[in-house]
């Protein structure tokens, strides 16, 4: 082979991997389920939706369920500021790709940030996300249905 024409391959070879290696690392359906904090996914964010939560006769609260995703990889996930003293409140995190069976939550009884673990969802995949706030059995906030957004 000429020197023109490895050049050549070694030009297309370079611009292939480019294009190849232009999506970030790991976005795949391997983050279904996983930290959105440890896998570094939350580092660079954009709030999808601010969805206020009700209490159960339907008056405002002022807790919001924050929908954040992940550009870098293609992920969703909830997350809501429970004001409550530790062991007062239990916070119920929901978020499912809305097309498939993949569904997680996560419940905790802590005061401040609860993050629901992310879900892979590229471009426009809808998703539905829920969340309650319960104390002894009694709902403060949210429990309603999911709300889907695309």
């Amino acid at each position: 082979m000429s020197w023109s024409g490895m050049v050549a391959v070694g030009a297309a070879l370079a611009v292939c991997g480019a294009a190849l290696g232009a999506g970030p690392a790991g976005a795949d359906m391997s983050l279904n389920g996983t930290d959105p904090v440890a896998s570094g996914c939350a580092a660079k964010t954009s709030v999808t939706a601010n969805l206020p939560l009700p209490d159960e006769r339907g008056e405002t609260t002022a807790l919001t369920l924050r929908v954040l995703r992940s550009p870098a990889c293609d992920t969703t996930w909830v997350e809501i500021d429970n004001p409550y003293p530790d062991g007062t409140a239990e916070v119920h995190t929901s978020i499912a790709v809305a097309a498939t069976d993949i569904r997680y939550q996560r419940t905790a009884a802590r005061t401040g940030w609860q993050i629901s673990p992310q879900v892979f969802a590229p471009g426009r995949t809808c998703i539905k996300v829920s969340a309650t706030v319960t104390s002894a059995g009694r709902v403060l906030a949210g429990g309603g249905p999911a709300t889907k957004i695309c």
